[in-house]
């Protein structure tokens, strides 16, 4: 009998891990600028709207009077909290440097994701959260010599994701958020004071995204059940339209916003892992569906800015990418590497204002970290705000300039950075 003995020789290969780079763009190849992945939808089929049950009936919807109902138990400061409200986050030496470091606030709180954040005017600011017995804790910022309420406001509710807000004029708002059965639940702020909560319907994924494009108008999309997204607008001559299928294939929260009258645009990864984008102009139609390619890591966020948009994205190479619409034109600008090693599943967020905008990410280090622009020149390297927070950055302009930016800090307390 012959033995044969088949060598077979494999290439030897040796993988090179660059170390974290916080100053400038990643050099080593990124996948974010492949476009034509094999697993990518065509626009055929994100323009599609396909059967789903978001709308249908359910047994398991709350009632009014059970997601009203606020926790009588409540304290503003749980055991899980930090007992001093000064943040030992950074060193008290560095606490006026703005331009290098951040102010930290600990506002106390026990929540359970990223919080959210509106303003309707200069002096004025609102903070939400869903704190862990599922209810939405709420402060605001008053200005005067006591700027902010002592303690959280216990807005009630049975959430289920971190809420979403806008204001569309001033003393007006708009809370929304994802319910423990799954349908959208809103309750307004009007004239000095809150109104109830109120279901919405429907069958949500992920937590919803709401925006406001003027003084009588609000509107707030979700992910449905079958990763399609969902609209619905208020007026406030006509009071709340029908849910509208949008189509699409989302694989994350959507991100709205809206610059004047009549525009909204609305931002999402999809189930691919690009990035999409639908846009209204007039008011009424809304566009195709856009592929805007990259490979995300999360759910994008994007800034509204004299008729333009930016887009900001966690990359799967952990870096920041931003890509822009110019409304004048009418076309999207090239993605461009902002480099950074942002926490894996946080997104970046981005404000605006006049001429200038901001960028932030939080990083594997637990700290957040800035980019700078004025006149589109951003700044070389990412400042280093301190911190120790665990979820994504909320960011607001607000105030003839003043930005603040919020996150989670592991103990679930909300911070503040300013």
């Amino acid at each position: 009998m012959i033995h044969y003995i088949i060598l077979l020789t494999l290439p030897l290969l040796v993988f090179s891990l660059p170390s974290p780079d916080l100053i400038g763009p990643r050099t080593r190849p990124s996948p974010f600028l492949i476009r034509s992945r094999a697993e990518a939808r065509d626009i055929d089929y994100w323009n599609t709207t396909r059967p789903d049950n978001f709308l249908s009936k359910r047994s398991n919807v709350h009632s009014i009077e059970y997601f009203t109902n606020p926790s009588p138990s409540f304290k503003a400061r749980s055991p899980r909290q930090v007992s001093s409200p000064a943040s030992p986050l950074i060193n008290p030496e560095q606490q006026t440097k703005r331009a290098t470091s951040g102010q930290w606030e600990n506002m106390s709180g026990s929540g359970l994701y990223h919080p959210a954040v509106t303003s309707w005017g200069p002096g004025r600011q609102d903070v939400y959260y869903t704190h862990r017995d599922r209810k939405c804790r709420h402060k605001y910022y008053r200005g005067g010599s006591n700027p902010w309420i002592p303690e959280w406001d216990d807005l009630g509710g049975s959430l289920d994701s971190a809420p979403s807000c806008c204001s569309r004029r001033s003393g007006y708002m708009h809370l929304f958020c994802k319910g423990t059965d799954y349908q959208i639940w809103h309750r307004p702020y009007s004239g000095g004071g809150w109104g109830s909560w109120q279901p919405m319907g429907g069958n949500c994924k992920h937590y919803p995204s709401s925006c406001s494009w003027g003084g009588r108008h609000a509107s707030v999309y979700t992910s449905s059940s079958d990763n399609q997204l969902w609209g619905i607008r208020y007026d406030e001559n006509s009071g709340w339209g029908s849910w509208q299928n949008m189509g699409g294939s989302l694989a994350g929260a959507p991100k709205s916003v809206s610059w004047g009258e009549g525009h909204t645009a609305v931002v999402v990864r999809g189930t691919d892992g690009q990035a999409w984008a639908k846009q209204m102009m007039n008011g009424n139609t809304w566009g195709s569906w856009t592929n805007l390619g990259g490979s995300l890591d999360s759910e994008p966020s994007a800034v509204a800015w004299s008729g333009n948009m930016t887009v900001a994205v966690g990359g799967t190479d952990g870096a920041v990418w931003m890509r822009t619409y110019t409304n004048s034109t009418g076309n999207w600008g090239n993605w461009m590497n902002m480099g950074g090693d942002v926490r894996p599943g946080t997104a970046p967020d981005v404000v605006a204002w006049g001429n200038q905008m901001e960028v932030y990410y939080t990083g594997r280090d637990g700290a957040m970290y800035r980019k700078k622009a004025t006149n589109g020149q951003w700044t070389a390297s990412w400042d280093n705000m301190g911190g120790s927070v665990t979820t994504k950055p909320s960011g607001l302009a607000w105030d003839n300039g003043k930005v603040d930016v919020y996150g989670m800090a592991s103990d679930g307390s909300t911070r503040r950075c300013y």
